[in-house]
C-alpha cells in the first residue's frame, strides 16, 4: 500500500466500521497480503472477506499500553531487562560466554563477568548479551 496527500478521492476515502477500514466506493477493505502475520508484511486492499487479516482495531494513543520496561513477558517466559545466566544442563553447569561479537562457549562461571549475562529486551523482544 503506498501513502499519498490526500486529493480527496474516493479512492483515498475510508470508513471505519465494525472493526474494518473499507472504502467508500468500492467497499475494498484494508488486507494483510496472504494472511501472513509476518514482520514488513504488505497491507494492501482486498474484497472483504471478514477474515482476521482484514480486521483492525483503533486504539487512541493516550490509551495505549505502555512498552513493559520490567516484569514477567508470559508470551516469551522471561523478566523484562533482568540479568540472567544461560547455564547448561551438563554435569558441571557451566555457562554460555559471548566472546567476541558473534561466538558464544561454555565457559565456568565467574561472578559479574558481562559476557556471561544475558537479559531480555522488552521492546526488540530479543534476548540480548550485556
Amino acid at each position: 500500500m503506498q501513502v499519498w496527500s490526500t486529493n480527496s478521492g474516493w479512492f483515498q476515502i475510508f470508513v471505519y466500521e465494525n472493526d474494518h477500514f473499507c472504502n467508500i466506493e468500492n467497499k475494498k477493505c484494508l488486507d494483510v497480503t496472504g494472511s501472513k502475520d509476518e514482520e514488513g508484511q504488505a497491507v494492501g486492499v482486498y474484497g472483504r472477506s471478514n477474515n482476521p487479516n482484514q480486521r483492525w482495531k483503533v486504539i487512541y494513543q493516550d490509551k495505549a499500553d505502555k512498552i513493559a520496561t520490567k516484569g514477567l513477558d508470559k508470551e516469551f517466559g522471561f523478566e523484562i531487562n533482568r540479568p540472567f545466566y544461560i547455564v547448561s544442563n551438563m554435569p558441571v553447569h557451566r555457562v554460555a560466554e559471548c566472546v567476541g561479537a558473534n561466538n558464544m562457549v561454555l565457559k565456568r562461571y565467574a561472578k559479574n563477568r558481562l559476557g556471561q549475562q544475558f537479559y531480555f529486551d522488552g521492546v526488540s523482544r530479543t534476548i540480548r548479551s550485556q
